[in-house]
């Protein structure tokens, strides 16, 4: 992202600069209103800049279809589903791009079921969408973006609705295969794990750290603009990082 700026009818991302390097692992942290989702939909080329560009493996993000994008990106949004897909439909929508004629191949196949593995939803698979909790949809859209199997795969809050247990053992999937990844969080222990994390604050980047450099409290304070030695009734020092 060069000088990328974007707006509504208000600026809501006001001039970034970002380099994403190839198989890492991205965390974007930030207050509600910093702008997080739009800068993902921007990645994922659903958004056009109101100025400054875009570019995807040194070409502009524009310039590639739909179709060869959706070969190089996946994204899990926050949508809501309103038809009554099973669990495996809305797994195989990931495939689509893949899609010769009118059917899958067996590699597609192998795909839809090691996605479903991947986010434990194989006793779901005939599960009607819209019978699931909030933590079984969260998973089955997750499994979409998997089956897409992209080199770069977007998540805008996928973990909010999942118990620790299926963001642990999910995350630690996706590490494993090698992508690039770049991931909103709210829990910013959780986004930790990530390789850079990204701190985002009206619409500005406010920092880039390193897995490796230290979260020191005073940081924490200046960014989400609280004082913590007013806080009598919890031990600020579990969230030191």
């Amino acid at each position: 992202m060069n000088n990328v700026s974007f707006a509504y009818k208000n600026s809501v991302l006001d001039n970034i600069n970002l380099t994403i390097e190839k198989n890492k692992f991205y965390s974007i942290i930030g207050p509600n209103g910093a702008g997080k989702t739009t800068l993902l939909r921007l990645l994922s080329g659903l958004l056009k800049p109101t100025s400054g560009s875009i570019l995807l493996e040194n070409k502009p993000i524009f310039s590639y279809s739909k179709k060869h994008l959706a070969h190089k990106v996946s994204l899990v949004s926050q949508e809501l589903i309103h038809f009554d897909y099973t669990v495996y439909e809305i797994v195989s929508m990931g495939r689509y791009p893949y899609k010769k004629r009118f059917s899958f191949s067996k590699e597609n196949y192998i795909k839809i079921d090691q996605a479903i593995n991947i986010c434990g939803l194989n006793d779901l698979k005939g599960e009607s969408i819209l019978k699931l909790s909030s933590g079984e949809y969260q998973r089955t859209l997750i499994a979409r973006s998997i089956a897409q199997d992209t080199p770069i795969l977007i998540l805008d809050e996928a973990f909010s609705n999942l118990d620790l247990r299926y963001i642990l053992l999910i995350l630690d999937s996706l590490l494993s295969l090698k992508k690039t990844i770049i991931s909103v969080f709210h829990d910013f222990r959780l986004a930790r794990c990530a390789d850079y994390s990204i701190f985002l604050k009206n619409g500005k980047i406010f920092k880039v750290i390193k897995k490796e450099e230290a979260l020191p409290i005073d940081f924490l304070e200046k960014f989400y603009e609280i004082d913590t030695s007013s806080l009598s009734h919890i031990d600020i020092d579990l969230f030191k990082i």
